[in-house]
């Protein structure tokens, strides 16, 4: 892959890295008002645009392996990852027939949908999580959709690797936007 492809494909990993971090910010804000739209509204964001890094970095179709290989490559990330998940580049596919399969397979059980808090503390603590719809456990950080669970620590730990070499290598592809972004009050000069 020429370098111009690469450059396209590393500021897209970063726009989406800028996207988790605007959303992590938002979720944090909604937790300390207790908001659950705003909860949800941003673990869905975060996981929207974290599946985009993982389709990008390790396409699960054939047609983008040669590109996921020469992006991984480029920026030194391993094929063995722990954002190189199904789970997570699926999430959100076909949301109208998962959501289908989901309510079939919880017929006449008791679920629990759009609950946030300590669950583990909670009268739902014995809800098994494949009849969670959605909920984020604020003790242990688990973020579950559709029955499954992700562990925001873990993952928010898998993406700064990546975000880190992404910068690293958008700061040497791309320079004069870091510079300009330098130049504005309040801008960053971590340059990694």
């Amino acid at each position: 892959m020429d370098l111009n492809k690469i450059g396209l494909h590393i500021h897209e990993l970063r726009n989406q890295f800028s996207y988790i971090e605007g959303n992590i910010g938002i979720f944090n804000q909604a937790l300390e008002n207790s908001s659950s739209i705003g909860v949800f509204m941003s673990l869905q964001s975060i996981f929207g645009a974290t599946m985009q890094v993982s389709r990008l970095l390790w396409a699960p179709r054939k047609k983008g392996k040669a590109r996921a290989d020469a992006l991984r490559k480029f920026l030194g990330v391993p094929e063995e990852h722990p954002l190189n998940n199904k789970d997570i580049q699926t999430l959100f596919d076909f949301c109208d027939e998962e959501n289908e399969e989901w309510v079939k397979k919880t017929a006449g059980k008791h679920i629990l949908y759009d609950y946030i808090g300590d669950l583990g503390a909670s009268e739902h603590k014995d809800t098994n999580i494949e009849y969670i719809f959605r909920s984020f456990d604020t003790k242990d950080k688990i973020y579950v959709y559709r029955g499954k669970g992700f562990n925001m620590n873990a993952v928010t730990e898998s993406l700064k690797s990546i975000s880190d070499a992404v910068n690293k290598a958008h700061y040497h592809l791309f320079p004069d936007q870091w510079k300009d972004a330098e130049e504005k009050p309040g801008g960053s000069t971590k340059k990694n």
